[in-house]
């Protein structure tokens, strides 16, 4: 893992979108598997002045909540219809979802597993920071799964809104797995945000932990870490 610290969140969403703008030079067509929340928010909008030379990429959703519905202003579906669809120009042929509903939820992880199966690996892969060390929903525990799957969600993920346990069951979210993390030729590993010290530490002492999954960056050769310096003291 390559660790660059930079000095804010403005700088590091312009280094990020410098590095997808990169890899788009040599391949225009990237599969380009898409984080959301707080953390690439930035990096999208820097992608954004440059519409022409992103409007080519496939953009694969990475995750999405379970209980709220897709049209839900707070979906993953939102955000990406938000930040990178309508600002990129992206074709709706060229952006591949998944829906959560329960009645869905193993046809649809199926589906998602073939699809990167048979088209990926993903050429770029971006990746925010849980403040539990969770990467995509693949939340702490005893194992992590390899393939596309449900995972029930941890309290500190599901905190920022209260709609997300509101449901019949537990809060739940559908995510790549560490097998679709670790095949990407590139990952773009985005830190930053409060309350994240611990996890950062953890990452730090590169010590591999199935209670940090993201720890495991570590054994990929290709990532590109980019620490915001303010959020080691917030």
């Amino acid at each position: 893992m390559n660790i660059h610290y930079v000095k804010d969140y403005e700088s590091l969403s312009k280094q990020a979108a410098g590095i997808v703008e990169q890899e788009a030079s040599k391949k225009s067509n990237l599969l380009f598997c898409a984080a959301t929340g707080n953390s690439p928010t930035g990096m999208y909008a820097e992608m954004a002045k440059k519409p022409s030379v992103f409007g080519s990429l496939t953009i694969v959703k990475m995750d999405e909540w379970g209980i709220i519905p897709l049209d839900h202003p707070d979906s993953c579906e939102s955000y990406i219809k938000k930040h990178i669809l309508d600002p990129l120009h992206i074709a709706k042929d060229m952006y591949v979802s998944f829906d959560t509903k329960p009645e869905l939820v193993e046809q649809e992880c199926e589906r998602m597993e073939a699809y990167i199966q048979e088209n990926g690996p993903f050429d770029v892969i971006i990746l925010g920071l849980g403040k539990n060390g969770h990467i995509a929903f693949n939340e702490p525990g005893e194992y992590l799964e390899t393939g596309f799957h449900k995972n029930l969600l941890e309290p500190s993920t599901i905190q920022h809104d209260p709609n997300l346990s509101k449901g019949t069951e537990p809060a739940y979210g559908l995510c790549v797995g560490m097998q679709g993390i670790m095949q990407a030729r590139k990952i773009i590993f985005l830190v930053t945000g409060k309350g994240k010290q611990d996890a950062i530490q953890e990452i730090l002492e590169r010590r591999i932990s199935t209670y940090c999954p993201a720890t495991f960056l570590w054994m990929h050769p290709n990532v590109e870490c980019l620490i915001d310096m303010s959020s080691l003291s917030t």
